[in-house]
C-alpha cells in the first residue's frame, strides 16, 4: 500500500472514530445514567483507539509538521547585494 492510500485510510478511520466518540459522548452527557453499558464501552474503547490512530497520523505527517514549523518561526532578513539564495524544497512522496 502506498503512502497516499495509507494516509487516506488512517484519516478516514480517525474521522469515523471521532464521529462515534462524539456521538456517544453526547449521549453520555445528556443522559449518562440511562445510557447502556454498550455505549459507555464504545466511548471508552474508541477513545483509546482514536489515540492510537492520532499517534499514527502524527507519525505519517511528521516531516510536514517539522518543515511547516520551521517555516513559521523563520526570521525574515533583508537580502544583501550579490547574496546567493538557497532553496529548500520538501519532496512530495
Amino acid at each position: 500500500m502506498n503512502r497516499l492510500k495509507l494516509n487516506y485510510f488512517v484519516d478516514l478511520a480517525l474521522f469515523v472514530q471521532f464521529a462515534l466518540v462524539g456521538f456517544s459522548g453526547i449521549l453520555l452527557l445528556l443522559n449518562g445514567h440511562g445510557v447502556s453499558q454498550l455505549w459507555k464501552g464504545i466511548h471508552e474503547q474508541l477513545g483509546i483507539l482514536m489515540l492510537v490512530f492520532f499517534v499514527v497520523h502524527i507519525a505519517l505527517h511528521w516531516r510536514w509538521i517539522v518543515f511547516t514549523t520551521k517555516n513559521f518561526f523563520r526570521i525574515e532578513r533583508e537580502m544583501k547585494a550579490g547574496e546567493v539564495i538557497e532553496a529548500n524544497y520538501m519532496p512530495v512522496d
